[in-house]
């Protein structure tokens, strides 16, 4: 389904009121290191063999600098005189908590983020203690988002260039939503080994406010998504693409299924269609993010021609990263992330979402 598909998605749309409402939780305990070890993600053995490579993708829970923004008062929340006192020494814990995630999931080719301030926290986090040795590069473009928060991308120069990249927008129409502005999509083309990856970062609209309320940005999201890609399949019909992010819907609703076309099953051989490599996980227990149990609402969105013996490269695997190091242990729904804040009260977590990466081999 592309974008002229939808519209008639807008023509009948009226908005529904349910008494369910899905907003962002607020943990009532102070969270500590989880001490039980989760269920394991994928059991798809990675071969550390010359050319494989990883690729991640961490929602980073409000990565704000310290420095007041004059053209964004959002960002207001988070300076040292606010409520929620974000100092120098807190901004530098969550940089060291992000570089710890890095180091976990050891330092992938490509590392994609969403809700980063601007490029400034980025470049303290590539220059930052762990991971200053491995020489980033940083894609970056300011959104419209009316929180100020951006996707972005860093990469290993040594191993992947970029060719070009750019920022597409997704202005929601009045019949989907009140706020016009939401985060762009990063796209991003490189080469690594001499093969062009398309990367797609997303941040889709939330469900704040109730998932059905809301349900119409997010398949407005993914149509702007689709048809992005269907112009590049008619002049490149086996491109590798991954669309990767944080989509605020799990892999079997519309918005992924029948609106962004991705596929739930694997491909027989390789073709131009998409496939959400993150249903490789079936066990109830294992997602990215805790909302009344766990959601796999983190995914990675490959093209058939990454998922098939014929190419360069291919997809192997797809996990969480969910070590005790990033849960805490709540007293009924045991571990859930650690996040950095619950309204304005400080934990000291990592985020409220989990990393995601992929297992990709060189063939």
């Amino acid at each position: 389904m592309n974008i002229r598909h939808l519209l008639g998605f807008h023509l009948v749309f009226c908005l529904l009121f349910f008494t369910s409402c899905e907003k962002e939780e607020t943990p009532t305990i102070t969270p500590n290191p989880s001490t039980e070890t989760p269920p394991t993600a994928t059991e798809t053995p990675f071969l550390q063999e010359e050319g494989d490579f990883r690729i991640g993708y961490y929602n980073v829970e409000n990565f704000f600098d310290t420095i007041d923004d004059p053209n964004n008062e959002k960002d207001d929340e988070f300076l040292p005189n606010a409520a929620k006192e974000w100092t120098m020494e807190r901004y530098q814990a969550k940089i060291t908590n992000i570089g710890l995630v890095m180091q976990g999931i050891e330092f992938p080719v490509l590392m994609a983020f969403s809700e980063v301030e601007n490029k400034t926290v980025l470049e303290d986090l590539v220059d930052s203690e762990l991971l200053k040795n491995e020489d980033y590069g940083i894609v970056h473009f300011n959104s419209p988002d009316f929180r100020g928060i951006d996707n972005a991308l860093i990469f290993k120069k040594a191993a992947f260039s970029v060719l070009s990249s750019e920022a597409i927008e997704v202005s929601l129409p009045q019949s989907v939503s009140q706020f016009s502005t939401t985060r762009d999509i990063l796209l991003v083309k490189g080469t690594y080994e001499g093969e062009i990856l398309y990367i797609y970062v997303n941040h889709w609209p939330s469900r704040s406010g109730g998932v059905a309320e809301t349900t119409l940005k997010r398949e407005y999201a993914a149509s702007i998504l689709r048809q992005e890609i269907d112009d590049l399949l008619e002049n490149e019909p086996f491109a590798n693409i991954i669309a990767i992010g944080d989509f605020n819907d799990e892999p079997t609703n519309v918005s992924m299924t029948q609106v962004l076309e991705a596929n739930t099953s694997s491909p027989t051989s390789a073709d131009n269609q998409l496939y959400n490599y993150s249903t490789v996980i079936t066990d109830p227990n294992v997602g990215s993010y805790f909302f009344d149990g766990w959601q796999m609402i983190d995914q990675a969105v490959v093209s058939g021609q990454l998922l098939d013996d014929t190419g360069k490269m291919k997809v192997v695997g797809y996990n969480v990263y969910n070590d005790p190091m990033v849960l805490f242990d709540h007293p009924t729904d045991g571990p859930r992330p650690d996040r950095t804040y619950g309204g304005d009260q400080y934990f000291g977590g990592f985020s409220d979402h989990l990393a995601i990466y992929l297992e990709v081999k060189n063939l």
